[in-house]
């Protein structure tokens, strides 16, 4: 498109944003999510508790998008609220979080809770806690200082959210922690704070985890603490709906005069097969492409390239230059088998037997390229990574021999 009468390019006006996190223009098919929300916010004000909320599934299904907006959500009705992201550095996470919770509390706009929840920050960093961890005569130099600290972030953590959580219920107010790639996160700190999910509860104490993961989440959470299957309410994000999928394409451009014809817009759902982030990639390339409105599907086919290369750079790539040669093997056997393939499938195509590669398939899980549906089968955690290793990586798969 070259314009649009006001003498703006329209490429500058192009509302779709593929990139991971992104807001998109619209966030469609997610509304029982943010009505579910609104309901644990209302609560929340009224003294009432919920369980924390899990939500699991492929990426490019926007749990991170949706994630902010609930976090939005929140804060805009005075919550105060904290998203990480996690990293399994355990170390790491603890120092971002009482970062991100200084934060929180400096967001709060009276200035009297401010106040009162920077009383409570004072006091936990006042506190001693050598009478819990031991005298100074621990091994500073070696492995007892690091877990010490370790141990001392995990007390002091679970005081200042029982302080900040003990100050804010007094002002109808309370506590929402938002972690992403929840299943990532070190055994320690995910400990932690299932633990003091667990015993805000018990305390009728406002404090709330909402994360979000891959597939194997859930199970990630229930194998560190067993009740934590108790805790939380567990979301599958999935799918979008044609209806949904259609909104999420129309609605960005009709905001500006634009719309896309029958045929375009048929073509457009076809190739977004559901997921969120295929819908940023082909309706910018979409809209790019078109000189004409309605949008039509000769835009559509010029645009598809380029989309397709977008989400191979963006989404597939990385993603496969991430593994080692003997897992990339790995990955492209399980292309090669098909959808729903099992280890023993896989092995079989690689001549190999199970045992000898179960380590690259941990591997490829811990490196989130994979993941486990059920016992024994194997799965891409990124929908569409089968057909781009068959697409684009068919010569180099099948050139690496077995000596890896």
């Amino acid at each position: 498109m070259n314009g649009d009468g006001t003498g703006l390019p329209l490429h500058s006006l192009n509302p779709f944003m593929p990139g991971a996190g992104k807001q998109p223009p619209e966030l469609v098919g997610r509304a029982h999510d943010m009505e579910l929300m609104d309901r644990m916010i209302a609560r929340t004000k009224l003294g009432l508790l919920d369980r924390g909320v899990i939500y699991s599934g492929l990426r490019g299904m926007g749990k991170t998008v949706l994630l902010l907006k609930l976090n939005d959500m929140a804060s805009a009705q005075g919550l105060a609220t904290v998203q990480i992201e996690a990293n399994g550095d355990a170390a790491a996470e603890y120092e971002e979080l009482f970062h991100e919770l200084s934060l929180a509390v400096m967001r709060m706009r009276r200035s009297d809770i401010r106040q009162r929840l920077s009383g409570v920050f004072s006091h936990v960093q006042s506190i001693s806690l050598d009478f819990v961890l031991g005298s100074a005569t621990i091994d500073l130099d070696g492995e007892g200082a690091e877990k010490r600290t370790i141990r001392a972030s995990s007390y002091r953590l679970e005081l200042l959210i029982e302080g900040l959580a003990e100050e804010l219920k007094k002002t109808g107010s309370g506590l929402f922690l938002f972690v992403d790639e929840f299943q990532d996160m070190s055994s320690e700190v995910m400990m932690t704070l299932i633990t003091v999910q667990h015993r805000m509860g018990q305390r009728d104490l406002p404090f709330c985890i909402i994360g979000a993961g891959l597939p194997n989440l859930p199970g990630v959470l229930t194998k560190v603490r067993s009740y934590a299957e108790r805790l939380f309410a567990y979301r599958d994000i999935g799918r979008l709906g044609d209806g949904a999928v259609a909104d999420g394409f129309q609605k960005p451009v009709r905001k500006l005069g634009y719309s896309f014809d029958d045929k375009a817009l048929s073509r457009l759902i076809g190739l977004a097969q559901g997921y969120p982030y295929f819908i940023q990639a082909y309706g910018k390339a979409t809209w790019d492409a078109s000189d004409s409105n309605p949008i039509t599907v000769a835009a559509v086919e010029r645009g598809e390239p380029v989309a397709r290369t977008e989400l191979d750079q963006g989404l597939y790539m990385s993603r496969w230059q991430r593994a080692t040669p003997l897992g990339r093997e790995y990955l492209a056997a399980m292309a090669a088998v098909g959808e729903r393939c099992t280890s023993a499938q896989v092995a079989k195509h690689m001549k190999r037997s199970v045992s000898d590669l179960s380590s690259i398939r941990l591997s490829l899980i811990e490196l989130g390229l994979v993941y486990s549906p059920e016992r024994g089968r194997v799965d891409f955690t990124v929908p569409g990574m089968d057909e781009f290793i068959r697409r684009a990586m068919p010569a180099e798969s099948q050139s690496y021999d077995r000596r890896s």
